[in-house]
């Protein structure tokens, strides 16, 4: 089975959420799978500026009314090969996103990863495309490559990654489109790129079973659920995972100490003691430790936080430690609480690799209570540091943490259901409490999360079988 992984984004060369994530880690799990599994994405300034890939020809393809130049590079990392798009008009610059022209920048992107195929000489079974900016491939094969046969016998497969974001543009966008109209292209009087992907491939999937019941109701599918509920029976959700070599507490460079489930109460205990003092908070008091490494935008559930955080800390023992930029108004408020309480509560506004490891490995408890979360990331990653979630029950967050029985001691996490300050105030006073009174019962919990799977084997071999059914049907 030979794979083309199409995104816009992927680790360890280009980053901002946890498409990249995905993109670094799916196609090694597939090769262990016996998947021949490749990765073409855009050749970013930030990624040219490493000079890791070497050059591998050219094409070009029309945009409007010009033929523009499509460099093509490579490069091999972890065994997988990365294909690069390069044309410096759209790409040198040093942001991923967030500019005026990216429809065009995009729409590129799509016309040139099927030219690549020729250059590279990979005509893959199977194009797996990624968010709203690959949506429009499956549509451009379909409108330019029909009469070639080595294209006619690609099947496409398309992943919603988070559907709030679906790639909106004037309808005059369809000018500099070298292919016919369609209405697949159009929604709401706009060229919808996500649209047209679930439309147009011959298979939709999203990143949490829960997500894809979700995004099939009016307050969770941005006006799409209709669409994908067209395409119902060609639709599945199947839960991302996590690269379990990165995040990794027993071989991991980033935290203070190395540890695994046989001795992570000594390993957490010194991890949370260094992560303190690092902080300048007191290591001396065995007090519960809340960690947060988010995004701060409406979507992570901060404004839950913000009516209740001088409640938890005024009424309890608990610190916080907390990472993460976006939205101003969420920045200036953790900046307060620091303000107000220097020695129970520190952010670190931004973000580092090596600082989210050690807040994974040093805290107790680990907070996301997301308003929404198509499947999440930190609260796998923190499971496998003995670090226990505590999650709104959405999305991918209801997937994969086990909410604390009191009866049969089993959980791996703390949930609560409605999205609202009550409900999280009481669950993060249920985790203080466990903690400080029935520490056996909290140590349970902690081996239960680390002996958790989640890894990109399960998940990987879905997407094989899908693969498998698409190319044998």
């Amino acid at each position: 089975m030979n794979v083309l992984i199409c995104a816009s984004e992927g680790a360890p060369f280009a980053k901002t959420g946890g498409l990249a994530d995905v993109i670094g880690a799916l196609p090694k799990a597939l090769k262990d799978n016996g998947c021949d599994a490749r990765v073409i994405m855009p050749y970013y300034k930030r990624i040219k500026d490493m000079n890791i890939a070497y050059y591998k020809g050219y094409a070009y393809v029309r945009l409007g009314t010009k033929m523009e130049y499509v460099g093509i590079f490579h490069a091999i990392r972890d065994g997988i090969d990365f294909y690069f798009i390069d044309n410096d008009k759209y790409f040198y610059r040093e942001s991923l996103y967030g500019y005026g022209d990216d429809g065009e920048r995009f729409a590129f992107f799509d016309f040139a990863v099927l030219e690549a195929l020729k250059v590279v000489g990979f005509f893959p079974d199977v194009i797996h495309c990624n968010d709203w900016q690959t949506g429009l491939i499956p549509y451009i094969k379909k409108c330019n490559y029909w009469q070639y046969p080595e294209y006619g016998r690609i099947k496409t497969v398309y992943s919603i990654h988070n559907i709030q974001y679906q790639g909106v543009f004037p309808l005059d966008m369809m000018s500099i489109l070298y292919m016919p109209y369609s209405s697949t292209l159009e929604f709401d009087g706009c060229i919808n790129f996500m649209k047209t992907g679930i439309m147009e491939s011959d298979s939709i999937t999203t990143v949490s079973p829960t997500y894809k019941d979700e995004v099939l109701t009016d307050y969770f599918g941005y006006k799409l659920n209709g669409v994908l509920g067209m395409r119902y029976f060609n639709f599945m959700g199947i839960l991302n995972g996590i690269d379990v070599d990165k995040y990794n507490p027993e071989t991991d460079k980033h935290i203070y100490k190395n540890y695994g489930i046989k001795d992570f109460k000594k390993g957490k205990a010194a991890n949370k003691k260094a992560l303190l003092e690092e902080f300048g908070l007191d290591s001396k008091e065995d007090v519960p430790v809340f960690g947060l490494v988010s995004r701060l935008v409406d979507q992570k559930g901060i404004d839950l936080l913000m009516p209740i955080m001088d409640d938890i800390i005024y009424n309890s023992n608990a610190k916080f430690i907390l990472m993460g930029s976006g939205d101003e108004i969420y920045e200036n408020f953790f900046r307060s609480l620091e303000g107000r309480y220097p020695d129970r509560f520190k952010c670190y506004i931004g973000y580092s690799d090596p600082i989210a490891q050690k807040i994974y490995a040093g805290c107790d408890l680990f907070l996301m209570p997301s308003k929404f979360e198509p499947c999440g990331l930190g609260q796998m990653i923190a499971m496998r540091y003995g670090t226990l979630p505590v999650v709104r029950e959405t999305g991918g967050l209801r997937d994969t943490v086990t909410p604390y029985n009191q009866y049969t001691g089993y959980g791996t996490g703390f949930t609560f259901t409605n999205f609202n300050s009550y409900d999280l105030k009481e669950v993060m006073y249920l985790a203080i409490y466990l903690y400080n009174h029935e520490r056996e019962a909290f140590n349970k919990m902690v081996k239960f999360a680390m002996e958790k799977d989640y890894s990109w084997k399960a998940s990987a071999s879905v997407y094989l079988e899908l693969y498998n059914n698409l190319v044998n049907s």
